[in-house]
């Protein structure tokens, strides 16, 4: 489900701020959180922990597409990091420079993958 959103998404960047916006009255949205709830509640996830589930799906989910669009990993943001003071931020800048070999279904299959783990807690 986050992979489809993600690429509907694509076909139509310029949706994002709106996505956001109109979340809580947008069919497409309502239909994305109506299948994900039907689907935890189908893996016996119910009452709060479902609430915070949804929701840490949707924050990443919706944090990620906006990161890819608007600061991707191979984009400016990720080289002024790279070129900051090495001996100021040695751990930051050598992750920038790893970052520049991630492709963007690597950064966003990646997260989506932890989320999971987190659920058995």
């Amino acid at each position: 489900m986050a992979v489809r959103l993600r690429d509907a998404v694509a076909r139509h960047p310029e949706a994002v701020p709106l996505a956001l916006a109109h979340r809580h009255r947008a069919a497409g949205g309502l239909r994305w959180s109506e299948t994900v709830l039907a689907l935890l509640t189908e893996g016996g996830i119910e009452g709060p922990r479902r609430v915070v589930t949804l929701r840490a799906l949707h924050a990443y989910v919706s944090g990620a597409i906006q990161l890819e669009h608007r600061g991707p990993l191979d984009g400016p943001g990720t080289e002024a990091i790279a070129a900051l003071p090495g001996d100021r931020y040695p751990l930051l800048t050598a992750t920038a420079r790893d970052a520049g070999g991630v492709t963007a279904d690597e950064e966003f299959l990646g997260g989506l993958r932890l989320l999971p783990r987190g659920l058995d807690h």
